[in-house]
């Protein structure tokens, strides 16, 4: 297996020990049941083939969150959920196999209980990674007024130049400059209170090359 370069944030994984720490469920859930949701729906599972792999998921996760105990030399906690996932959707269509099953059914339960390729892990890695971007930017965009996340998401998601934005909005290049740097530092606040710092690093190098206040 490929190195993991993202490991989930162990607080968030302690805290999902206590079954009465509500939060930390809702961040849990947020970020992980789109992430499960769209590695079925790229196997072209149907909404309640998927809705039932979820929820077995969850449920797993639930089970096993009562007496964990983070180790990473014994494995990356989102390299345990890829696995749980695709043993419930190698579960879910053994199940189908009772009934008649189409030939595009048997292939996919082939290509499951096969060992996993690096396009496999490498592709849930990037899911992963764009969901907790998503999910950072849903919680912090309500704390800043509208010009401010404009001029980040023009720079930062759009990639056009400070210059650029700055003849649009009517902003200085330096407020410019300045609107991202806010807006990428609570982005990386809110990504590390469930995350490790790591997963937008390379993200971040975009950022540096407008310079930071």
């Amino acid at each position: 297996m490929s190195h993991d370069p993202l490991p989930t944030r162990q607080t968030l994984l302690i805290r999902l020990r206590d079954a009465g720490d509500q939060q930390a469920w809702e961040e849990f859930v947020e970020i992980y049941t789109p992430l499960v949701f769209r590695y079925c729906r790229k196997r072209e599972l149907g909404e309640a083939d998927v809705a039932d792999i979820v929820q077995e998921v969850m449920r797993s996760v639930s089970l096993a969150m009562g007496n964990f105990s983070y180790d990473p030399a014994k494995g990356r906690f989102k390299a345990w959920l890829f696995t749980a996932t695709r043993h419930a959707v190698s579960k879910h269509w053994r199940k189908q196999q009772r009934q008649p099953v189409q030939a595009s059914g048997t292939a996919l339960l082939n290509w499951i209980e096969a060992a996993p390729g690096d396009a496999d892990l490498d592709e849930w890695e990037q899911d992963y990674r764009r969901r907790l971007l998503s999910w950072a930017m849903e919680k912090v965009k309500p704390e800043f007024g509208e010009r401010i996340w404009k001029a980040f998401a023009m720079t930062a998601l759009e990639d056009r130049s400070p210059e650029e934005v700055a003849a649009e909005t009517g902003m200085t290049k330096n407020a410019v400059n300045i609107a991202k740097f806010r807006v990428v530092r609570r982005l990386r606040e809110k990504a590390n209170s469930v995350g490790d710092e790591e997963w937008e690093r390379d993200w971040m190098n975009s950022a540096k090359r407008t310079g930071n206040p």
